[in-house]
C-alpha cells in the first residue's frame, strides 16, 4: 500500500549536559557489521480528538527526555571513525547528537493490517539516512516520530550494531521511554560502555592464545569451524570497506527476489512441543527459544531442497554478559553475543525427530564458555572478516526476551513490532507476538519461489 508521510521538522538532539569527548575503543564482536538496523513500534490511539494538544505536549516530553538519557547514554550521540594507526573502527563520543523526525501521515494504522508484518511503505516510518563515503558523517541513532490520522503513533528506531547489541539497543529505548513517561530517573540502569574489560580479558596473559593469525584457520571454534565447511562468498579484508562486504550479500540473492515474510505460532503448540521434546527425548528442560529455533531451521531446509548430502548449518547468538569470567553484567552496551553452531548434513535434520534437533541446539549453548567466548572474540580481531553463504546457513536470532510491550512514552503500550531489513535478511528473528497475547513470530527472509513451501512447512505441526 502507500503510505504518504509529511516531515514535520528534522531536529539534532544532544545530551542536555554534554560529556567530555572520548573515544570508545569496539571489539571484534562490535565491528563486525557496523549496519543500522531499524524497528518500528506501533502505538494505538489512546487520545481523543479533542486532545490533541496533549498529544503534542507527549512528543515534546519525548525529546526533552531523550536529550536526557543521552547523558548517560552518550556514544550514541557519537559518530564512528576509522583509527589511523589500526584500521579499526572507534566511537568518536563527540556529542554531535541523535537525529530525530518529526512526521505525520493522513492514514490510519488500521489501514496497514496486521502491523507486525513487512510492508516497503515502513522504510517512510524511519529517518533515510544517505550514503556516505565517510563513515564519521552519519549519526549512530536516529529517530521518526510519526503520527497517524486516528490518533496514533509510530516510533521508528535505528541504531548502529556496533554501538549497541539486542540487549544494549533495548535498555537504550527502555530507558528513554521511563524518563518520557514520567518515570522516577533513580530507578534506571547506570549504562557500561567500555570495552576495555572484553578487551582486556581477550588479550590477558592468562586467556587462551589464538594461535592463528587468520580467522580461516580457527578450527577449534566450532561457530568459525562450521562456517568454512561451507564455502564462503564474501569476505573484508578489513573495517574500510565493510561497506563494500555488505553490499556483497545483495548479490547473493534469489531469482525473483528475496522477500521478508513473518509467520506466526500459537503458545499452546510451543508448549505441546517442549512437552514432547522432554518426555520422548529425555531433556531435562526445553525453552520457547529451543522449540521455534529447531522449527524454522527444519521449515526452512526443507522449503529450500537442498541435496540430501549438503552440509548445512544453524546459527545463533549467544549472550555472554554471564558467560565470561569475571561477568561484564547486565548493563554491558556493547555486543556481546558470540555464536553458537550446529552442523549436519540435510537428510540428517530432515529425518530426525524434533527433539533430536533441540539436543543438537542445547549441546551448542553448553560449548559457549568463557575460553570459547575469548578464542571467538579474539578470532575477529584478525584482519580479515567472514560472511558465509546463505543457503545452506541458518541464523536464528532470539528477541523473544525483549517485552517491548513495556516500551510506554506516555501514549500506551506498544501495540505491534516490525523489524525493516537487515545486512543479512535471512536471519530469522524469534519475537512476541504483541497483536496476539498468546503468540510467537517469526520474521525471516527467503528467495520468492520457496515462500508457499516455507509457510506450508512452518504450519505443520505434526511431530
Amino acid at each position: 500500500m502507500e503510505l504518504k508521510v509529511s516531515l514535520k521538522e528534522t531536529l539534532t538532539l544532544r545530551p542536555c549536559e554534554p560529556s567530555k569527548r572520548q573515544t570508545i575503543e569496539l571489539s571484534g564482536l562490535d565491528r563486525i557489521s557496523p549496519a543500522i538496523l531499524y524497528t518500528i513500534f506501533f502505538y494505538k490511539p489512546q487520545l481523543s480528538d479533542e486532545l490533541s494538544s496533549e498529544a503534542e505536549d507527549v512528543v515534546e516530553r519525548a525529546k526533552r527526555a531523550l536529550q536526557k538519557v543521552l547523558v548517560s547514554w552518550f556514544p550514541a550521540a557519537g559518530r564512528l571513525r576509522i583509527n589511523e594507526g589500526t584500521g579499526k573502527l572507534e566511537i568518536d563520543c563527540n556529542n554531535e547528537g541523535v537525529t530525530m523526525i518529526i512526521a505525520a501521515t493522513d492514514s490510519k494504522l488500521e489501514e496497514l493490517g496486521r502491523l507486525h508484518e513487512y510492508k516497503a511503505c515502513y522504510e517512510n516510518l524511519v529517518p533515510q539516512l544517505l550514503e556516505a563515503d565517510d563513515v564519521s558523517v552519519n549519526p549512530l541513532v536516529v529517530v521518526q516520530i510519526t503520527r497517524f490520522a486516528c490518533g496514533g503513533f509510530s516510533v521508528g528506531v535505528g541504531s548502529s550494531h556496533a554501538l549497541f547489541d539486542g540487549p544494549g539497543a533495548f535498555n537504550f529505548l527502555a530507558s528513554w521511554a521511563h524518563v518520557s513517561s514520567g518515570k522516577d530517573e533513580c530507578d534506571l540502569l547506570v549504562p557500561n560502555h567500555s570495552r576495555d574489560g572484553l578487551l582486556h580479558a581477550i588479550y590477558s596473559p592468562n586467556s587462551s592464545p589464538a594461535d592463528a593469525s587468520s580467522i580461516y584457520e580457527q578450527d577449534h571454534i566450532a561457530a568459525i569451524q562450521d562456517l568454512y565447511s561451507i564455502p564462503m562468498q564474501a569476505m573484508a579484508s578489513n573495517d574500510r570497506c565493510w561497506e563494500t562486504a555488505l553490499a556483497t550479500f545483495s548479490q547473493i540473492d534469489p531469482p525473483g527476489g528475496l522477500q521478508l515474510v513473518t509467520l506466526c505460532i500459537g503458545k499452546e503448540v510451543v508448549e505441546t512441543w517442549k512437552g514432547l521434546a522432554i518426555e520422548q527425548g529425555k531433556l531435562s528442560k526445553c525453552s520457547t527459544f529451543d522449540v521455534l529455533c529447531a522449527h524454522i531451521w527444519k521449515a526452512r531446509v526443507k522449503a529450500l531442497m537442498l541435496h540430501p548430502r549438503t552440509n548445512i548449518c544453524l546459527q545463533f547468538p549467544v549472550d555472554c554478559r554471564s558467560r565470561m569470567d569475571p561477568p561484564l553484567g547486565k548493563n554491558f552496551t556493547g555486543n556481546a553475543f558470540v555464536l553458537a553452531s550446529v552442523s549436519c548434513k540435510v537428510s540428517d535434520l530432515l529425518q530426525e525427530p524434533l527433539h533430536n534437533t533441540i539436543w543438537r541446539i542445547q549441546a551448542a549453548k553448553d560449548v559457549i564458555t568463557d575460553e570459547y567466548i575469548k578464542l571467538y572474540a579474539k578470532a575477529l580481531e584478525s584482519s580479515d572478516k567472514f560472511f558465509p553463504s546463505m543457503r545452506e546457513l541458518t541464523i536464528v536470532t532470539d528477541w523473544l526476551k525483549f517485552p517491548f510491550n513495556a516500551l510506554d512514552f506516555g501514549w500506551g503500550k506498544v501495540s505491534s513490532a516490525a523489524i525493516l531489513a537487515t545486512p543479512v535478511p535471512e536471519t530469522a528473528f524469534l519475537m512476541l507476538n504483541l497483536e496476539q497475547s498468546a503468540g510467537f513470530l517469526v520474521r525471516i527472509g527467503i528467495g520468492r519461489q520457496h515462500v508457499q513451501d516455507l509457510i506450508t512447512n512452518f504450519n505443520n505441526f505434526n511431530y
